[in-house]
């Protein structure tokens, strides 16, 4: 297994447990009516800081004991893998982007209704969260792609 199949499977694994908390915290927080902008955005700290903190040594690890380069220099197939799943990726973000937009208008009215004492720091709190999730989403994609190209062609 090469270092940046590795690498995709221990981001994609930690992208998934570490974010999906996140997440999973901030749709159970939208259920029960309890959005606090500051009590998300420590917790999104922690959950970023988690991940680089698994990763970054995960991935160190996995070239030690694989006996691999960490960031060898690229070949022409690697080349291929990483432009075709950044297109793909980029292309799910702007997808989701252009939806998130779209939504706007409906999120703030859901806001108005559901946080009546603070629609605006509602509006907010759930645009910059839709907005975390599409790059989330779009990463993991990305990752997800890779792992299964390189699956291809082993």
């Amino acid at each position: 297994m090469s270092m940046r199949e590795k690498v995709a499977w221990i981001s994609t694994l930690t992208a998934l447990v570490i974010f999906g908390y996140y997440f999973w915290s901030v749709l159970s927080d939208f259920g029960q009516r309890q959005l606090d902008g500051d009590v998300l955005f420590w917790r999104f700290i922690w959950c970023l800081g988690i991940a680089v903190a698994i990763m970054l040594p995960a991935s160190l690890l996995a070239a030690w004991i694989g006996k691999q380069q960490f960031d060898p220099p690229p070949d022409e197939m690697e080349q291929a893998i990483e432009r075709r799943s950044y297109r793909a990726g980029f292309g799910v973000l702007e997808v989701s982007l252009i939806a998130i937009i779209l939504l706007s208008g409906w999120i703030a009215e859901m806001a108005r209704a559901d946080y009546p004492v603070d629609a605006a720091g509602a509006t907010s709190v759930i645009m910059v969260n839709l907005l975390l999730f599409a790059m989330a989403l779009a990463g993991v994609l990305r990752e997800i792609q890779i792992i299964v190209a390189y699956r291809r062609y082993a």
